[in-house]
């Protein structure tokens, strides 16, 4: 019996030894599966990582870029003001000049009546005008009669029937400031690298 005790035993650890590496191996198995699944799980939470990073540093460029971009327009638009408000004092500088003025209004008078199909019945000049525009209404030999409007800045407007040709200073930079406003931009605009 001790032998048979002793046999059972031996067949008993055997198989507990067989139980044993056969549960070592299922869980070496499993261990080697999670370490492959955990480093498929990491390498692509890193190419998800890298791939969001370089999408923020991308949306970051081309935020910088925009602001840059709306920066020098900015910088353009008031470069470009700065001229137009120039323009403008020079046109009032030039108002003050009696002397120049009174050949500029006579030259603007002139073309605006070579304008019209008629002779023109009234000329319209502003209130602080009205000496200059009559000297040139003068020098023209137009019978047309002078008016004052407060509206008619450096310039003349002339009136015939239903037509009104209105020739200004500042309605001349008007038709001209996009025109300008581009060849100004052009001038400011950095050299492309």
């Amino acid at each position: 019996m001790a032998d048979l005790a002793a046999l059972l035993d031996k067949e008993a650890s055997a198989e507990i030894e067989a139980i044993l590496a056969e549960a070592r191996e299922r869980a070496s198995a499993i261990t080697s599966e999670a370490e492959r699944e955990a480093e498929s799980l990491l390498a692509a939470k890193e190419r998800t990582a890298r791939a969001a990073r370089e999408a923020a540093l991308v949306r970051a460029r081309s935020a910088a870029q925009l602001e840059a971009a709306s920066m020098r327009l900015n910088a353009q638009q008031a470069a470009i003001q700065l001229v137009f408000d120039a323009l403008e004092r020079d046109i009032d500088a030039l108002r003050g000049d009696t002397e120049r003025y009174a050949g500029v209004l006579e030259a603007l008078l002139r073309e605006a009546l070579t304008g019209l199909a008629g002779d023109a019945e009234q000329v319209v000049v502003h209130p602080d005008d009205q000496d200059a525009g009559q000297r040139a209404l003068d020098a023209t030999g137009s019978k047309a009669s002078l008016a004052t409007d407060s509206d008619v800045r450096a310039g003349v407007r002339v009136v015939t029937g239903s037509v009104r040709v209105e020739n200004s200073l500042p309605a001349r930079l008007d038709m001209l400031r996009d025109e300008l406003a581009s060849e100004v931009a052009a001038v400011l605009k950095p050299e492309e690298a």
